[in-house]
């Protein structure tokens, strides 16, 4: 176990949190070493404590080339829950995200592809300035230094 952090700074929806917790890397079968860290969220807006989040993270080799490179299959949940409707920016007690995405790797550059679905994300509901809920696709590109 561990103590883990994340912060959070979002332009326009006004998420500006900060999450502490414990953090640990749990063997699965199939997927291997899997993040899983469970964190209180703290609001910078309003200086309080407001709900939870769980998140997971993965990164699997599954194929093999010749050449050394390989596709992968990564990604991580994000699922905040217990957060309060009114305090801060949650209009949401939960919601969350999942990605999902193949990357094929090199020593120096990686390409894939990523989906993303997402309900309430932040505990924020959809208004009609904010979309909080849907699905997004990520196509990248990425050189490795």
């Amino acid at each position: 176990l561990y103590v883990s952090t994340l912060m959070e700074w979002g332009g326009n929806s006004g998420v500006n949190t900060q999450k502490v917790g414990l953090g640990s890397d749990v063997n699965v079968p199939w997927l291997g070493k899997v993040g899983l860290n469970l964190y209180g969220t703290y609001d910078s807006n309003k200086k309080d404590w407001n709900g939870f989040q769980i998140s997971t993270n993965w990164f699997k080799p599954f194929y093999f080339f010749e050449n050394g490179s390989f596709i992968s299959y990564q990604g991580y949940i994000d699922y905040q829950f217990g957060m309060e409707t009114g305090k801060g920016y949650a209009t949401s007690s939960d919601g969350g995200a999942m990605f999902n995405g193949i990357y094929w790797h090199s020593d120096r550059f990686a390409v894939g592809y990523g989906l993303k679905g997402y309900k309430d994300i932040y505990g924020i509901k959809d208004t009609d300035g904010f979309k909080s809920t849907g699905f997004g696709h990520y196509l990248a590109v990425t050189y490795k230094f």
